[in-house]
C-alpha cells in the first residue's frame, strides 16, 4: 500500500488530502513465516508468506 500510496494523483485537491501510509518492517513475521513465490492465479505470482497468501486468497474470492 506504500507503494501504490506514492503515485501521484491529478487533482490537486485530493493529492494534499491524500495520507501517506509509511512501510513498517515491523509490521511483518518474516522471522517465523518465510516468504515465497506463490501462484494465486494462473500466471499471477506473488511473494508471501502463509499468513499474507491465506489474505490474498480470502480477498480473490
Amino acid at each position: 500500500q506504500s507503494l501504490l500510496g506514492a503515485v501521484p494523483i491529478p487533482d490537486p485537491q485530493i493529492e494534499k488530502a491524500k495520507v501517506v501510509k509509511p512501510y513498517s518492517l515491523d509490521s511483518h513475521h518474516y522471522d517465523e513465516d518465510k516468504p515465497a513465490f506463490h501462484e494465486i492465479k494462473p500466471g499471477h505470482f506473488v511473494w508471501a508468506n502463509n499468513a499474507e497468501l491465506a489474505e490474498y486468497r480470502k480477498n480473490m474470492k
